[in-house]
Parts: C-alpha cells; sequence; structure tokens
C-alpha cells in the first residue's frame, strides 16, 4: 500500500471547505497516516474530538503519544472484520467530517468489494475508502478527499459515483498541483461530498449518461490529408479554437461535416474558456480528432449554452481528467453539459449528430 502523506498547505487547504455549523465536532480519518488532516482540523477546531485509524500500527502508535486525547484504532478499513473488531465500531453514525488521502496506487488493477446501500460493488481503493467512511456518518455528515483523478473517471468506479450521486452532492473542489506530493506526480483533485437532505428517488436519478448531441472529429492530424477547397471543408483543430470564435485554418480537408450552430470545445489538453467557441448558423466545418462539437438548433442556443457552461466552469473544467494529459470523453461531455444545461433541453438535436456519422 502506497504512502503518500499529506502536506500541511495541502491539509488546510481540505479542511478548509468544510462547512460544518456544529458546536460539537467529531472528526474522522480513516487512513490517517501520520495525522496531517486531523492536525489542520484541530488547529481550526481544538474542541472537536478526532478519531485516528490506520493500519500502521507505528504510525497510531506515534499518535497516541503525540496526540493522547485522541481516539486512535488501528485496523484495516478495507477489512470489514478488521473494523468491527476495532474501536471504530463506536463511532458508527456518529461522525460529522471525514478526511481522507487514501491510498490510491493502482498496482495489478485490484479492485476491493464494498457495500452501499443494497449493492455490491468492486472498487479501487481510493473509492473503497470513501464508501467504507459512509456508515460512520452523520444523517447530516460530510466528506472531504483528496482523491487521484483515476478515481473520477475509471470504468471501475463509475458505477460507485452513479449510486453515490443519489445520496451526496458531489463537488470537484479543485485540481492539486501534480508537485503535491513528494515522490510522485500524480494528478490529484479536492472533492465535497455533502449528503442530500432528501436523497433522489430512482426515478429521478439518471441510471445511465443523457444523450446529447455531441460529436468528436475523425480527422486525425499526422494522417490527414489536404485537398482543394472544392474538394473538402474547412479543417478544424485545436489550435483553431481561439478566444471563443472558430478561426480560419486555411487546410481544406475530407471528412464528416458539422455544420453550425454548434459549441466547439477541444477534447484533451488544458481547457480555458476562449477554447470554448460558437460555430456560427451555416458554416460548414471538419473536425479533427481533439475537437468535440454541440450541434444546436439556432445560434441564440448555442450561445445560451456557451454562456451557461462559462457560468460554471469549474464543473465543466473538472470533467477534464487523466493521469496524463487531462481530456475528456463523450460520455462525460454528455454528463456535465446535461447537469450544467438542466432539463435536457438540448437533448434534440440527433439529427445533426448523424449527419456526421
Amino acid at each position: 500500500m502506497d504512502r503518500f502523506y499529506t502536506s500541511p498547505e495541502l491539509a488546510d487547504a481540505l479542511v478548509g471547505l468544510a462547512t460544518l455549523h456544529r458546536r460539537t465536532l467529531t472528526i474522522a480519518d480513516f487512513a490517517c497516516g501520520e495525522g496531517s488532516l486531523l492536525l489542520a482540523a484541530e488547529r481550526r477546531w481544538p474542541a472537536a474530538l478526532m478519531i485516528a485509524n490506520d493500519v500502521s500500527a507505528a504510525s497510531v502508535g506515534s499518535l497516541r503519544k503525540s496526540r493522547p486525547k485522541w481516539r486512535t484504532a488501528c485496523s484495516d478499513f478495507l477489512n470489514p472484520r478488521s473494523v468491527r473488531s476495532s474501536s471504530l465500531r463506536n463511532h458508527l453514525t456518529g461522525v460529522d467530517l471525514v478526511l481522507l488521502n487514501p491510498p490510491f496506487s493502482r498496482r495489478n488493477r485490484q479492485t476491493f468489494e464494498v457495500a452501499f446501500g443494497d449493492e455490491i460493488f468492486h472498487a479501487s481503493i481510493a473509492m473503497a475508502f470513501v464508501v467504507n467512511s459512509i456508515p460512520f456518518l452523520r444523517t447530516d455528515g460530510a466528506i472531504l478527499a483528496v482523491l487521484p483523478d483515476g478515481c473520477l473517471v475509471s470504468k471501475h468506479d463509475e458505477p460507485v459515483w452513479r449510486a453515490l450521486h443519489k445520496q451526496f452532492k458531489v463537488e470537484v473542489i479543485r485540481d492539486n498541483a501534480r508537485s503535491a506530493f513528494q515522490g510522485v506526480r500524480a494528478r490529484t483533485c479536492l472533492v465535497r461530498m455533502t449528503k442530500l437532505s432528501i436523497p433522489l428517488a430512482a426515478s429521478e436519478h439518471v441510471a445511465s449518461p443523457p444523450t446529447l448531441a455531441i460529436v468528436r472529429g475523425c480527422v486525425q492530424m499526422h494522417s490527414r490529408k489536404v485537398v482543394s477547397s472544392r474538394a473538402g471543408k474547412p479543417l478544424v483543430h485545436t489550435n483553431h479554437l481561439q478566444n471563443g470564435a472558430v478561426t480560419s485554418s486555411g487546410v481544406y480537408v475530407v471528412g464528416a461535416v458539422l455544420t453550425g450552430p454548434a459549441l466547439l470545445f477541444p477534447r484533451v489538453g488544458l481547457v480555458t474558456p476562449g477554447k470554448l467557441c460558437v460555430l456560427g448558423k451555416g458554416r460548414r466545418v471538419t473536425l479533427s480528432d481533439c475537437v468535440l462539437g454541440v450541434a444546436c438548433e439556432s445560434e441564440t442556443e448555442v450561445e445560451l449554452l456557451r454562456q451557461m457552461v462559462l457560468a460554471d466552469w469549474p464543473t465543466f473544467a473538472s470533467a477534464y481528467r487523466g493521469t496524463g494529459a487531462p481530456y475528456i470523453t463523450l460520455e462525460r461531455a454528455s454528463r456535465v453539459l446535461f447537469n450544467i444545461s438542466t432539463g435536457g433541453r438540448l437533448l434534440q438535436t440527433e439529427a445533426s449528430r448523424e449527419e456526421l456519422a
């Protein structure tokens, strides 16, 4: 199991995301290591009860000496029997805030069985820590976690996230620098999970990603064949998305054609508000495979969508994830745009998508 401890700066940043209003608090970290997260919490709430658990007897022993008022336990948090036989069982449904920086290396793609509600999942190690923390929360409790990007986008964890969204508001608050942990360059982020006061009923939950008329270009830049303006359509690559407008490449290629009005944005790389560009009505282009487009019914609709995304930019930008260069998939783009636009008003342009088929 990897051990990359949390710096005091990162711990303070995570704790700073808490929105707790109780006078007496119980705060827990079930992978506490040397206790950085709880120490940050103690600086903010000196009177709070701290619960520290770790699988390492040495780490727990050290904390018992340095923080004798903390409740400590030494259990394997991924093993229900180990947890039940520890003092942690005394804190079920009694924790206001869970702080986590769980292990997240996935050697051999190992998964862990976890239970949430009536369902059993096989999750990544980071997700397993999140799910196993939930029985300890009060009804209005919250989880603040440092999570790897892979946990947010992996296929293994996707069903778990869908289930969690029924009972939690999940917010990816910020991305951390890749140098946030000594000895490893990992993409991580700070996530806040707050229990919904009224869980979503099954009928309200979107079990699968909604269908938006989002298309991905298909021209590969390294193998594109340039033709005359009579034989092809203007190529649009990521470098032609500038300051909200689609600039002219002066290069014509053969490939699927997208007709404006549409909203274009990059599929891979650093996304900025200026890369969110409007393709005007009637303008016909061919997209590279690094560009995505949302065909819209009118210029008013595409501009409305653009303004909605800009107004909720952190949510949109957080959909670009990955252990290497950040990227967004069609599925993720569909989900985040659906959530931003709310109500699925933009689900009516299937014909536009078929145009690119």
